[in-house]
C-alpha cells in the first residue's frame, strides 16, 4: 500500500485546476432531501495528500467546522504533515494504514497522484469509510469499476471532486441551458492552452494516466457532459499516444442531442498562459466564459461570463474562483452524506468521464485516425 501522500503541486507555468444537473448525464435524479432531524455532528475526515490541492481541501474543511472535523492527515513529507495536523488539531500520520486506525475518521479525502487513487480508495472502503477522490476518479475504467463495486458491497459512498461544476460562471451557464433561455444548444468550444508542461509527477504519463487530456483536460470532459449531455461519437488526433503523454490534441464530440463540441488542448502557449475559456453557441444566444483557471492564474482580463443575443452583455455571477470551487465540491460531498443523499458527483459519473477519455485514447493511441461510436 502506498504510504502517506505525494504532493500534487501546481507549477509556475500554470494550474492543475450545479452538478449532475444537466439532462442526459446518465444518472438518476437526486431524491428529495429527508426532513431535517436536528443538528448533525461534524463528519470526521482523514485527508491523504498535502500537496497544493490537499492544502486547498484542508483550508476548505477548516472553514466549515459545523460540517467537518479533520481527524487525521497523512503525507510522506513530515513537515507538511506536522503543520497540517497542528492547524487542524488532527493526528499526523505517516501512512494510510495509520490514518485509517484513527478514531472518528468517517471519510477519507484522497488528494494524491492519479495512480495512487485505486489502492488508497480500496483500503479506505475496506475499512468502512466513505471516499472522496480528486479528479480523475482513477487511471482507467477497470479501476473505476473495481472501486464502485467494492463500495456498493460495503455500503459506503464514493464521490469525485469535479470542482469546476461549482465555479459560479459554469453554474450560471448550466442554469441558462436548463431553462431554455439560450434556445437549442448547437456547438460547444472548449480551450485548454497552457504555457509549459507541468513538472513533477504530472510529467510522468504512468503516474498521470496519459498526457494533458488526462490531467487538466479532465475538467473539459466533465464540463462537456454537464453542459451538453451524453456523447455518442468521438473523433480525436494528438501528437503522441497516452503512453508517451500527449501535449497537443484536438477532440471532436457529437452529443446525443445532435449538438457538436470541440476540445483543443496544448502545452505550447506562451509562458504564463492558462486559457481555459469556453464558448457555448445556441440557437438564440451565445455565452463566453473566460475561464476558471485563467482567472486563478491571472491570465484572464474582463468579465467572467458574457452573453450575446444581438449585443454583448456582461453577466453578474456570484463571487468565487478556482479555490472556492474546489472547496465547494468537497463540502457538497459532505453535505450529501449528512442529508443521506447521493454525492453530487458519484462513482458512476466519475467512471463515465474516465470512459470518455479512454474513447479518445483509443484513437490517439492507434496508428491512424478513426471514429469511436457509443
Amino acid at each position: 500500500m502506498p504510504e502517506g501522500g505525494h504532493p500534487g503541486e501546481r507549477t509556475a507555468q500554470g494550474g492543475s485546476g450545479a452538478v449532475r444537473q444537466a439532462a442526459g448525464m446518465g444518472t438518476p435524479p437526486t431524491p428529495p432531501a429527508a426532513a431535517p432531524r436536528g443538528p448533525h455532528p461534524p463528519i470526521g475526515v482523514g485527508l491523504v495528500g498535502l500537496g497544493e490541492i490537499g492544502q486547498v481541501h484542508l483550508r476548505g474543511l477548516l472553514r466549515a467546522p459545523e460540517l467537518a472535523r479533520v481527524k487525521a492527515v497523512a503525507d510522506l513529507d513530515p513537515r507538511l504533515c506536522r503543520d497540517a495536523a497542528e492547524a487542524a488539531g488532527a493526528s499526523a500520520c505517516a501512512s494510510v494504514t495509520e490514518l485509517l486506525a484513527v478514531d472518528g475518521v468517517q471519510v477519507v479525502d484522497v488528494c494524491l497522484p492519479h495512480h495512487l487513487h485505486r489502492e488508497v480508495a480500496l483500503a479506505a472502503i475496506g475499512a468502512g469509510r466513505h471516499v472522496l477522490l480528486e479528479k480523475p476518479m482513477a487511471l482507467n475504467v477497470a479501476e473505476c469499476d473495481e472501486i464502485n463495486a467494492v463500495a456498493h458491497e460495503a455500503g459506503v459512498q464514493v464521490g469525485v471532486s469535479h470542482n469546476q461544476l461549482f465555479y459560479p460562471p459554469h453554474e450560471r451557464a448550466l442554469q441558462l441551458l436548463r431553462c431554455g433561455a439560450l434556445g437549442r444548444p448547437l456547438l460547444l468550444r472548449m480551450r485548454l492552452a497552457i504555457g509549459g508542461r507541468f513538472d513533477g509527477w504530472r510529467a510522468d504519463a504512468a503516474a498521470t494516466g496519459g498526457g494533458l487530456l488526462f490531467d487538466a483536460g479532465v475538467h473539459r470532459f466533465y464540463l462537456a457532459r454537464a453542459l451538453f449531455g451524453e456523447v455518442d461519437q468521438v473523433l480525436a488526433v494528438a501528437d503522441a499516444s497516452p503512453l508517451r503523454g500527449e501535449e497537443l490534441a484536438v477532440v471532436a464530440l457529437r452529443f446525443r442531442s445532435g449538438a457538436l463540441g470541440a476540445i483543443e488542448a496544448n502545452y505550447h502557449a506562451p509562458a504564463g498562459a492558462f486559457d481555459d475559456s469556453i464558448e457555448i453557441c445556441c440557437s438564440e444566444g451565445t455565452l463566453y466564459i473566460s475561464g476558471c483557471e485563467a482567472d486563478y492564474e491571472g491570465f484572464r482580463t474582463g468579465p467572467a461570463l458574457r452573453r450575446y443575443d444581438g449585443a454583448w452583455h456582461d453577466m453578474h455571477v456570484a463571487p468565487g474562483g478556482w479555490e472556492e470551487s474546489v472547496q465547494a465540491s468537497v463540502l457538497a460531498f459532505l453535505r450529501a452524506l449528512v442529508a443521506g443523499e447521493p454525492p453530487p458527483v458519484d462513482g458512476r459519473e466519475g467512471r463515465a468521464v474516465v470512459e470518455l477519455i479512454e474513447r479518445v485514447y483509443e484513437l490517439t493511441g492507434a496508428p491512424r485516425e478513426s471514429a469511436v461510436t457509443a
